[in-house]
C-alpha cells in the first residue's frame, strides 16, 4: 500500500502555507488541486511547492467544484502509483498530527474509507455544530444504519479501488455535496467505513466558501435524492442488515 497527501485547494493559500511545514513532515508525496482560484493565491501555492520534493500541483482553470477537485487528485494519484489517499482540506481546520492515526487504521484495514470524526472547541459556531447534527439524522435515514457518525468531514483516507468503485457504480456530485453522497452510496455498496475522532477548529478570519442559498438548496435535492434512491435500494438494504445481523448472531454462538 503506498499513500500520498489530496489537498484539494481553492483562494486558501494563505491557511495552507501557515500548516504546509506539518505536512511536508509527515513525508508523504503531496498532489494538490487548485479549482480555479485567483491567479495571486495560486501563484502562491505553486511558488511555496515549487521547493518541495514529491509534491503535484494540478490547476482547473475554472472553478468545478470540491469534489471535481478530489476526482481529479484521486486519478492523478492512480497514475503515480498510489493504491491511498489522504485528503485534507486546505482551510487549516484539520489536525495534521491526525493524519498518522487514519494511515494507521487504513494500513490495517486496507478496504475501508476512514473518516476523521470532529470535536469542537468553544470557537465553533454554533450553526456548523447544529448543521452537522441535522446532516448525520438524514444521513442515517438514507443509509438505514448508523455507520456514518459524520457525514461531512473533508479529512479521510480513501483507498483508491473503493472510490473508483463508487464512481463506476454512482453519480456523485462534484460540490459542496460531495463528502456526504461518498459516504451514503458506500454504505449502500457495502464498503466498509471507520470514524477517528478529531479536532476542529475553525481559524481566525477563516475563509468560507460555503454559500447560504446556493449549497442549502444543493443539500436539498441531494437528501431528496438520497431518500429517493433508499426507498429504490430498500429491499435490498433490508435484506443486507438481516443477513448481516444472522452472521454475527451465528459468529457469536459458536
Amino acid at each position: 500500500m503506498t499513500y500520498c497527501l489530496l489537498v484539494p485547494h481553492y483562494n486558501h493559500h494563505q491557511a495552507l502555507l501557515s500548516f504546509l511545514p506539518q505536512l511536508k513532515a509527515t513525508g508523504l508525496p503531496c498532489i494538490v488541486v487548485d479549482d480555479g482560484s485567483r491567479e495571486e493565491s495560486f501563484r502562491a501555492i505553486a511558488d511555496a511547492l515549487d521547493r518541495w520534493r514529491n509534491v503535484h500541483v494540478l490547476q482547473h482553470r475554472l472553478n468545478r467544484g470540491k469534489g471535481a477537485a478530489i476526482f481529479t487528485g484521486a486519478y492523478h494519484a492512480r497514475t503515480l502509483g498510489f493504491t491511498h489517499v489522504v485528503q485534507i482540506d486546505a482551510d487549516g481546520q484539520h489536525d495534521p498530527a491526525d493524519i498518522s492515526k487514519l494511515i494507521a487504521y487504513s494500513q490495517a484495514h486496507p478496504d475501508t474509507i476512514v473518516s476523521g470524526k470532529p470535536f469542537f472547541d468553544e470557537q465553533a459556531p454554533k450553526i456548523r455544530v447544529y448543521g452537522r447534527r441535522i446532516t448525520d439524522f438524514w444521513v442515517a435515514l438514507e443509509s438505514l444504519s448508523l455507520q456514518i457518525k459524520d457525514g461531512l468531514c473533508g479529512f479521510r483516507v480513501y483507498p483508491l479501488h473503493q472510490l473508483e468503485s463508487l464512481l463506476d457504480r454512482f453519480h456523485i456530485g462534484v460540490r459542496m455535496e460531495v463528502e456526504t453522497e461518498i459516504l451514503v452510496k458506500s454504505v449502500w455498496l457495502g464498503i466498509p467505513l471507520h470514524f477517528i475522532p478529531t479536532k476542529v477548529i475553525y481559524p481566525e478570519n477563516s475563509i468560507s466558501h460555503f454559500h447560504y442559498w446556493r449549497d442549502n438548496w444543493l443539500l436539498i435535492k441531494l437528501h431528496v435524492r438520497l431518500l429517493a434512491g433508499m426507498l429504490v435500494r430498500l429491499p435490498m438494504l433490508l435484506f443486507k442488515r438481516i443477513t448481516t445481523r444472522a452472521t454475527r448472531n451465528a459468529q457469536a454462538t459458536r
